[in-house]
């Protein structure tokens, strides 16, 4: 295949390369979507070495170390340093295991060490990072050799980079899945289309069939569903668009190069491209200007002249030339131009030796004497030899290629076998075109041709209107693969918004003998206003719970606020919340808030998040508790909120709890403002909700 092949496949094949590519874009978002995200934090240990005073000394201690370092960074991944690791944060795994999500290196030309740890939750990533980070500088302690002049060990590793809580994960990289998954898309649609263009390729227009065959047509005719009943377009309908094309080609086929054209020979690479159709169509335009013109049917194997043209069966072309007849009792007249036919005739049983014989060639011979054209409509080329017969005898061949039936590879095997006959080729006709290829300006209907007015070319024809589509299509597409990647990211997103809350208390997720609950909720589970004691901190001392507070001022069921508003970097809803709560796996789900939400629907997302959470969490508890107004005054809607909050909690199976509000009409219980409990106001509500918890 050539560079020009390569081209001219782009172009005719754009549309299903272009979707081919999308569809790998979104088969590698998909599969990044299957993928659990996980998180990478890493912590920097540096090596040094107790080196004398001199400058030679201190650049031998400086090498020594980074040869250290190295040495050392490989043995952070050995069970030396990860089993105490395991054994310190009580995980649930083996070494060879966690060696697996444990990295470490060492940047070029420094004792730096760094190691990264990787897992699905942020906490515990920072937390193995960290450990294997201090269990390495006591292993270098242990390890490093002993010298006499120097206290202690001479290499030492000391943690200098601590290890935070990852905001968002280090995998899947969506985007490397979608460019991994958009190449492997178009390496298919290329490597499917070069295959199909190899094996099962069709010409489809004359530029394809200039730049795949080389061969330059003579001229288009239109695909005409009317040609079924009407095969003669230039009798039946000589101003229509398909009659203009056969006049062009008869013009065409009367200046080509050579002396003796009178004689036209028509074939096709296969059967069903219109070649008879074509010849009927040429004989009668040559006989419409006045000269005297024979179509001669040479398809002894299938004739279709009678059946087309509507003529007397009986004696023809086998019959002259076996000597049954004479020639003019065969022919018969057609059409107001006295256009002469010369029907096959009785079908016999070795046509090919018929037409090649003696007799065969002077009664052809005969014909071309008396007509000054003679149109010769002969079998398919693959099929039978019959037409490489006549071609030798008349000069050549005018080959008829039926657009979207003949493959690229019968078309080149047609052409194979008139080089090996050496059987010029005098030109080719592309038949049976869905769209004609150049404005019909001077196509004229009946109508308009009676008014003496030109039918206008459409300037939104068919071709423009499909490729117009394609291109809506391949947008559409693409607009689809982008929305679902970023919806994606925005998933994966989800899981590193606790991340702030998270650090403050990294032991959560590692195992901590104490029920770890998750408190999420509004600025009354924030603690706003008090002196940093809030209500959520007492009830979790006092119930002997480790606390991870997800509490975000201004938010609810369906209300989020700004970064302004609730003082941290994202203030998802409630619902938003339930991705990191999972992560967490707590024993106790406390979801405490709805009045920011006012008078929104917060039926649907309550339930929503209460069923994912009692689906992802069946072991824990999960306990709802009645929304409370953040202001000294109850809200007329909060009662509403409070009976779609309840019902859900009920239809989920979660624990429903009946606080009220004891802070009402306290005014000594809130800050100045009355905006916010203060810290005696926090205290009162913490002994109101351990008594409804434990009760």
């Amino acid at each position: 295949m050539t560079v020009g092949d390569a081209i001219r496949l782009l172009r005719a094949h754009w549309l299903f390369i272009v979707l081919a590519t999308l569809l790998g874009a979104a088969a590698g978002i998909g599969l990044a979507a299957t993928r659990t995200p996980e998180f990478t934090a890493s912590a920097d240990v540096v090596i040094t070495v107790t080196s004398g005073q001199t400058t030679g000394e201190l650049a031998q201690g400086s090498t020594f170390s980074q040869q250290q370092a190295r040495n050392f960074a490989a043995i952070a991944t050995r069970e030396i340093v990860l089993a105490p690791v395991i054994e310190e944060l009580n995980l649930d795994t083996t070494v060879e295991r966690l060696r697996r999500s444990v990295s470490a290196s060492v940047p070029l030309n420094t004792s730096l060490v760094t190691i990264e740890a990787t897992n699905p939750e942020p906490a515990v990533a920072a937390a193995i990072a960290n450990s294997t980070a201090n269990h390495l500088a006591e292993t270098v302690a242990g390890l490093s050799p002993k010298v006499d002049d120097v206290s202690g060990s001479p290499v030492k590793a000391q943690l200098i980079e601590s290890a935070t809580v990852p905001r968002s994960p280090s995998s899947p990289n969506i985007g490397l899945f979608a460019i991994f998954g958009a190449l492997a898309g178009l390496l298919v649609g290329l490597a499917y289309q070069v295959i199909a263009e190899l094996s099962f390729a069709r010409v489809r227009t004359a530029d394809e069939l200039t730049d795949t065959l080389g061969l330059t047509p003579l001229g288009t005719i239109s695909r005409d569903r009317a040609a079924e009943t009407s095969p003669v377009a230039v009798a039946s309908a000589p101003l229509s668009v398909r009659s203009e094309q056969v006049r062009q080609i008869r013009t065409a086929l009367k200046f080509l190069p050579g002396s003796d054209h009178r004689a036209l020979v028509f074939s096709s690479a296969i059967s069903g491209e219109g070649k008879s159709t074509t010849a009927m169509n040429l004989a009668a335009a040559f006989a419409a200007e006045g000269v005297s013109t024979c179509l001669v049917e040479s398809d002894l194997r299938r004739p279709v002249l009678v059946e087309a043209l509507d003529l007397t069966g009986g004696a023809g072309l086998t019959d002259v030339i076996v000597g049954d007849c004479e020639l003019d009792d065969a022919l018969q007249p057609w059409g107001p131009d006295d256009l002469q036919v010369l029907i096959a005739g009785t079908v016999p049983p070795n046509p090919s030796e018929l037409l090649g014989s003696e007799r065969g060639r002077e009664v052809l011979d005969q014909i071309h004497r008396r007509f000054d054209v003679v149109v010769i409509d002969s079998p398919p080329l693959n099929a039978v030899t019959d037409a490489k017969v006549l071609g030798r005898q008349f000069g050549g061949i005018v080959l008829v290629v039926g657009a979207h039936r003949a493959r690229t590879a019968d078309l080149r095997r047609a052409l194979t076998a008139l080089e090996i006959a050496d059987v010029p080729l005098k030109g080719s006709i592309l038949n049976l075109v869905r769209d004609n290829p150049t404005p019909n300006a001077y196509a004229y209907s009946h109508n308009l041709a009676a008014h003496g007015a030109p039918q206008r070319a459409s300037v939104w024809d068919n071709q423009r209107l499909r490729t117009v589509g394609k291109v809506a299509l391949a947008a559409a597409v693409a607009l689809c693969v982008a929305v679902a990647g970023m919806l994606l990211s925005s998933w994966t997103g989800n899981a590193s918004n606790a991340s702030a809350s998270q650090a403050s208390s990294p032991a959560v997720a590692l195992g901590d003998p104490k029920p770890v609950a998750v408190l999420v909720g509004d600025s009354l589970v924030q603690g706003i206003g008090g002196d940093g004691t809030t209500w959520p901190s007492l009830v979790s001392a006092e119930l002997g719970w480790d606390e991870v507070n997800l509490g975000r001022a201004a938010t609810g069921y369906v209300t989020s606020a700004d970064a302004s508003a609730c003082g941290h970097d994202t203030c998802p809803t409630f619902v938003e919340m339930a991705d990191v709560v999972i992560a967490v796996d707590p024993d106790v789900v406390l979801v405490s808030g709805g009045a920011y939400d006012g008078d929104k629907d917060v039926a649907a997302a309550s339930l929503s998040l209460f069923e994912k959470l009692r689906s992802e969490l069946p072991a824990a508890r999960i306990v709802v508790l009645s929304p409370m107004p953040v202001g000294n005054t109850t809200p007329d809607t909060l009662s509403k909120t409070a009976s779609a909050v309840a019902h859900s909690a009920d239809q989920a199976g979660a624990d429903y709890l009946e606080v009220g509000f004891p802070l009402a009409h306290h005014e000594d219980l809130f800050t100045q403002d009355g905006k916010a409990p203060n810290a005696d106001g926090y205290g009162v509500l913490a002994d109101t909700i351990t008594e409804a918890i434990t009760s």
